[in-house]
C-alpha cells in the first residue's frame, strides 16, 4: 500500500533505477516506488526523465509540479489505467439532474459539518450555527447555503478582516493545500475510469477537473484546520517549504469515514467508489470524510 508523499524543494535529479525513484540532490536517496503515494516538485530546475514519469503513472502515483510562484499548476494523470472508460463515462452522461442535485446536497451538506467541527475544535461558538445551517441545505443547495457557511466561517476562523480572495500567507497556504489535495482526488477520477470534466454540480467547459473540485468540497476543512491550528500558534505566519511540505503530507492525515478512521487519500478512494455506486443505483449513499482533530498514519 502506497504511503509515502515525496516533496522536492531543492534542485534535483530525479531517475528510475531497478523499478525505485532515485532522487539526486548532491546526496542520493532511494524509495520503492510502491511506496509512493505523491511525489510534488516544487523546484523549477529539478528534471525527470520520461521513462520516470511513464512508470509512475503505470503505478498510480500522484505527480504535481509547482511554478515559479510554488504553486501547484500541473498534475500528471495516468492514460487507460480502467479497462472500460467508455462505460463509465457513459454511466456519468446518462446521470438524471435530480439525481446530480441529491448528490451536491449531500457534499455540501458534509462540507458544512466538516466546517463546524472545525470550529468547534478551536471553541469558536459559530459552530452551532454551521451546524443549523447545514440541516437547511436543499436539494442543488439552491438556497446557497454553501455560499452563506462559508461567510460565517472564514470570517470566524481568522478573523473579521479576512477574506478569500486577498493575497496572504493564510490564503496561499490554503490555495496550496486545496491544490494537492485536488491532484489526488483528480488522479483518483481518472484511475476509476471516470471523466473528470463532467461534474456533479461544476459544469465549466473550460475546466478539465469539475468533478474534482465537486468531491473536494467536504475535504477543505481538513486544510483549513492545519493551517489555523499553525496561524493560532505563529501569529507572525511565514508559508515557508516545511508548511509545504506539511501540506503534502495532509494525504496521510486521518478523517473518519462511516466511524473507521482511515487517512485523507484512502476516503478520496472511498468518496469516489461511492459515487459511482450512487451513479449505478437508485440510492445515494455517498461516503464522505468527517473530521477530526489532525493526526498522522506513522508508516514504517
Amino acid at each position: 500500500m502506497p504511503y509515502r508523499n515525496i516533496f522536492i524543494s531543492n534542485q534535483s535529479v530525479l531517475k528510475l533505477k531497478n523499478n525505485q525513484l532515485v532522487v539526486n540532490n548532491g546526496e542520493e536517496f532511494t524509495f520503492p516506488i510502491e511506496d509512493i503515494r505523491s511525489i510534488v516538485i516544487d523546484n523549477p530546475l529539478t528534471t525527470l526523465s520520461a521513462r520516470l514519469i511513464s512508470y509512475l503513472a503505470e503505478k498510480g502515483v500522484c505527480l504535481i509540479v509547482c511554478d515559479q510562484k510554488h504553486t501547484p499548476n500541473c498534475q500528471f494523470v495516468p492514460v487507460g489505467s480502467y479497462c472500460r472508460v467508455s462505460k463509465r463515462i457513459n454511466l456519468q452522461i446518462e446521470q438524471s439532474k435530480p439525481k446530480l442535485k441529491r448528490i451536491w446536497q449531500q457534499i455540501i451538506i458534509k462540507k458544512i459539518e466538516n466546517q463546524a467541527e472545525c470550529l468547534k475544535l478551536f471553541e469558536i461558538e459559530e459552530n452551532e450555527k454551521l451546524l443549523t445551517l447545514s440541516k437547511a441545505v436543499q436539494s442543488g443547495d439552491s438556497n446557497n447555503r454553501e455560499g452563506y457557511a462559508a461567510s460565517v466561517y472564514f470570517k470566524a476562523l481568522f478573523g473579521n478582516d479576512f477574506t478569500r480572495d486577498k493575497e496572504s500567507n493564510i490564503n496561499a497556504a490554503l490555495n496550496y493545500g486545496y491544490a494537492v489535495i485536488r491532484s489526488f482526488i483528480a488522479k483518483t477520477i481518472v484511475s476509476y475510469g471516470l471523466e473528470p470534466s463532467i461534474g456533479v454540480h461544476h459544469k465549466n467547459q473550460l475546466n478539465a477537473f469539475n468533478l474534482a473540485d465537486d468531491l473536494i468540497e467536504p475535504f477543505r476543512p481538513v486544510v483549513d484546520l492545519f493551517v489555523a491550528k499553525t496561524f493560532f500558534t505563529d501569529k507572525d505566519f511565514c508559508f515557508d517549504t516545511y508548511k509545504k511540505a506539511e501540506l503534502v503530507r495532509l494525504l496521510n492525515s486521518a478523517v473518519f469515514v462511516d466511524k473507521d478512521r482511515c487517512s485523507l487519500a484512502t476516503a478520496v478512494e472511498y468518496a469516489v467508489q461511492s459515487l459511482i455506486f450512487s451513479y449505478e443505483n437508485d440510492d445515494i449513499a455517498l461516503k464522505l470524510p468527517s473530521l477530526i482533530d489532525t493526526s498522522y498514519f506513522d508508516y514504517d
